[in-house]
Formats: C-alpha cells, structure tokens, sequence
C-alpha cells in the first residue's frame, strides 16, 4: 500500500515538474516575443526621430544661407522645432573664425556649451557633414553639430542638443523591467537606465543590441531584459497546476483500478469456465474409472436382490405365509431403487449435472443405510449398532451420494471385523452435533489402520486389497467434499478405526429422533 501511494506521489510531481517545465518554457518564448516586438518597435521610432534631427539641421542651414544678422527668422524657426519636438533641448550657431564663438542660441541664460570643443569637432568635419558629441552620460544628452557650407561670415557650424530621454520614450512603453542604453558611435554611454540586471542563472536574459542606420547618428541602442521564475510560473498558476495535476493522477488512479478489477473479475470468469469445462473434460475421461467403482457400489443391491430372490422362491415352495415374502419382496424393492439411484447419479455426474441437494435428515439417513446393509451384515455374522442422537442434525446435501459414502464405510469396516473373533465383529453407526458440523461416525472394533497407511488412504488408486481398486475413499471424499464437508480417518485408542463426515449443519432441527 505504501509503495502504492509513493508511486503515486512520484507519479504527481513528475507531472507537475513536466506540465510546469512546458508551462515555464512556452511563457518565456511569450515574453521573448513580446521583448522583441517592443525593441524593434522603439528602434525604428528612434530611428525616425533621429532622422527628423538631420532635417531640421538642413532647414535651419537654409535658413543661414539667407543673411540676416538679427537671426529673427532663425529664431523663429528654432521656436517652432523646439516647441514640436520636446526631445531637442536647445539650438546653437557657432562661428569659428577666428575665435570660437556661439553667436546665436536659444538658451536664455548659461548656455553651458563649450564652443572650443565643439568648433574643434566641426572643423574636422566637410563642409555639410554631421556629428555626434556626447559629454558626460549623467546628463542624458549629446550634441549633433554639423558644419555649413563656406560663404557665411559669421557663421561656421549648428549645434543641435538631443535630450536622450525623450529620444528613447517608447510610444508604447516599455517594461519597467527592461535596461535600456544608449552609445555613441565610439562606445561611450549616452544614456543608462538604472543598472544592468542580474543574470539568474537559470533563466537566460532578453537581449537586443543594434546600431541606429543613421549616417550622422549612428548610435548603438542595446535593450535588456531579464525575466524572472514568478514571471514564466506565477505562483497562483502553479497551485492550480499542482491541483489539476493531483486530480488528474487521482483520476488515472480510479481508472486504473477499474480497469484492474475488471480485469481480474473477467480473468476470474475464464479461470470459472475453463475450471468447468476441465471438470466436464474429467468426468467423460474418467467413466471408464468411475463404471469400475459403480460396478462395485452396485454388486450390494444386486446381490442383495439375488439373495432375497432366492430366499422368497425358497418361502414360497416351502411355506404359504405371504407375510414372510412380502417382507422379501419389500427388501427387493429398496434394493432395486437403491441401484436405480446409483445409476441415475451417474447419469447427472457424467452429463455435468449437480446434484438433487436437499435439506436431508442424517438419522433417517442413517437408518435407511442400516436397513440397507443389515441383511448383508447379518449373513456375515457381524452386528450393526446404531447410536441415533437425541436431536436429528440437518444438513444441505444429496441424499444418495451420501448414502453411497456410508455404505462404502460399512463395507470397509465388514471386510476388517470379518476375521477378527466374533464378540469383535462390531461396527458402530452414530450421528451426532460438533459445533456447526452434522457429523456422521463409523466406526469398528477391527484391527485399526497402518500408520503408513493413513496419510494415504484418500488416494486414487491406493489401496490395501487384494483385488480392490483404490476408488471407494477417494470417491467419498469428493462426494464430501462436493456439499462443503470433509472425511477424516483414525485408529481407536484401543483398537479398530474410526472414519468421521463432517457436513455442514442447518441450523435448527426435526426435533427428538423416534427410537
């Protein structure tokens, strides 16, 4: 039973860890999907706004090329890109003849621009080319600057100042979860998100890392991600999981004993048949035994018929009392019966009939097989006692298969008291009541049984007579045996042998036996 509910527990957690391993494996490909749905949708949107900074440099170039020292058209213009693009922070124009100077910017106060560094990064640029500069990342900000054309006196380059922040808003959002950093073009960071997340070990991170295609913004935009175990198998998800996963290994349970019982029972059901179809089998195979001990159980009543026949033929010659042959003929007539019944329970044995079991009274019994073996036994010298009980025990049995294992018993027991003196040749035929067993006893005062010879005695075939077969004990005991009782053989404590039947009782009685 234990090793039964191990297997089950076993069963149960192999289960949940499958179910919760395709559970885990199919959300993280969910999440990495979604990952990289979102990454590539920031990624082209940074990549429009970072076009849209080259247009705007172009135009305000435009703007340049048209003299105007007041720079109000260009102020008004700057306006207008700063007010519908939140993410560019400032504009400057810078001169870089000779000295380094912004002489327009659309910072009100403290500009905090260094213009030497970024005239520097403007003259080593052509004339129209653009370039990133980015300063401390703590700021979240770079400079594009872009050189113009020769012919403008005092204007030499624009600067553009990009805040990162906004340039990386997602329209969409991002999960508060994913890292996000912004390089340069020579790997320094622009902007970072927090820290890097810590790998688990067990789950792999989410990583996307690609260069913006902009030829004046060539920034590197690296987005990270690193899902956590809660994430693939809520805790909530796995509970019902654990639960589903139990009533399913409950259920297998249940259908599996099903199955299993229903498969004994129909094995139960062959083994059944084929136990009756072996037994049938036994029966035809074993007539040609069986008319060797129906013989013998039918020279008795036959004899005994011949016998009777010849002393009524002798009555009538010699006397005219009609009660002296009607007695005779009355003995005829049991006896024919008698061997009339032996047939018929051969006819039912044979055709796999049962037999006739009927509530059976075992003192009447008995006192027909008295009536039935007197005659033989008297002509033989040897005294039949009976030892009726007071209350006659009842039992579910065939009368006649019964009565066929009695007279066997008495026929025994006369072939061992024969030879024994005279004042022996006693057999005793009792009834009586031991627990819930009707017990029928035979005994005698004969020279009792070999200790050899007792454990052996309901053999087939074994036997201890010169001509006997070996059938007779053996035939009783499965006649017994057939309505639920057995047969038991002993020596006497002092002398002959003791043959007992124990039938199962009914309960009650027929009252006291008429003596």
């Amino acid at each position: 039973m234990n090793r039964r509910i191990l297997g089950l527990v076993g069963l149960w957690l192999a289960l949940v860890f499958t179910i919760a391993t395709l559970v885990a494996l199919t959300s993280y490909a969910r999440l990495r999907d979604a990952f990289d749905t979102d990454a590539s949708a920031l990624y082209r949107v940074i990549s429009q706004r970072v076009d849209q900074h080259d247009a705007h440099l172009t135009s305000i170039a435009a703007v340049l090329s048209n003299a105007d020292p007041s720079f109000s058209t260009l102020r008004a213009v700057a306006e207008a890109v700063l007010r519908f693009y939140p993410r560019i922070a400032a504009i400057d124009v810078l001169s870089l003849d000779p000295t380094p100077a912004i002489t327009f910017t659309t910072r009100e106060l403290n500009p905090g621009v260094d213009a030497g560094v970024l005239a520097a990064q403007a003259r080593a640029l052509s004339p129209g080319q653009a370039v990133v500069v980015s300063g401390d990342h703590r700021n979240a900000a770079y400079e594009l600057v872009k050189r113009l054309p020769p012919g403008l006196a005092s204007v030499g380059a624009v600067a553009m100042t990009i805040d990162a922040r906004r340039l990386v808003e997602p329209e969409g959002g991002l999960s508060p979860s994913t890292f996000l950093i912004l390089l340069d073009p020579s790997g320094r960071v622009v902007l970072q998100t927090d820290e890097p997340p810590h790998s688990s070990g067990i789950v792999p991170a989410f990583v996307f890392e690609k260069a913006l295609g902009s030829r004046s913004q060539p920034l590197v935009l690296r987005l990270q991600q690193q899902p956590a175990m809660e994430d693939l198998l809520p805790p909530a998800a796995l509970a019902i999981l654990a639960i589903a996963a139990g009533l399913g290994v409950v259920l297998l349970a249940f259908v599996l004993r099903e199955r299993r019982v229903a498969k004994e029972a129909s094995a139960r059901e062959r083994l059944r048949e084929h136990e009756a179809r072996l037994a049938h089998a036994m029966r035809v195979n074993t007539v040609g035994e069986m008319a060797s001990g129906i013989a013998h159980e039918l020279t008795q009543p036959l004899t005994a018929i011949l016998s009777q026949s010849q002393a009524g033929l002798r009555l009538a010659h010699a006397s005219e009392e009609p009660a002296q042959i009607i007695g005779v003929l009355e003995a005829n007539v049991r006896h024919a019966k008698r061997a009339g019944d032996i047939l018929a329970r051969l006819r039912a044995y044979v055709s796999n009939k049962g037999p006739a079991v009927e509530a059976t009274d075992l003192n009447l019994l008995v006192r027909n097989v008295a009536a039935l073996s007197r005659h033989d036994l008297e002509s033989r010298g040897i005294t039949l006692r009976l030892e009726i009980g007071p209350n006659s025990p009842l039992s579910a049995i065939d009368r006649v298969s019964i009565e066929q294992v009695v007279l066997n018993l008495i026929r025994n027991a006369a072939d061992a008291v024969e030879p024994v003196p005279e004042e022996r040749r006693i057999i005793t035929l009792a009834t009586a009541w031991e627990g819930t067993d009707a017990v029928i006893v035979v005994s005698d005062a004969g020279p009792g049984i070999p200790a050899a010879n007792l454990p052996r005695l309901f053999e087939p075939f074994f036997t201890t007579k010169a001509d006997g077969m070996g059938l007779g004990l053996s035939l009783c005991e499965r006649l017994v045996e057939a309505f639920g009782g057995r047969i038991t053989a002993e020596n006497g404590a002092i002398q002959g042998a003791a043959f007992t039947i124990y039938l199962p009782a009914l309960s009650g009685t027929l009252g006291a036996a008429a003596e």
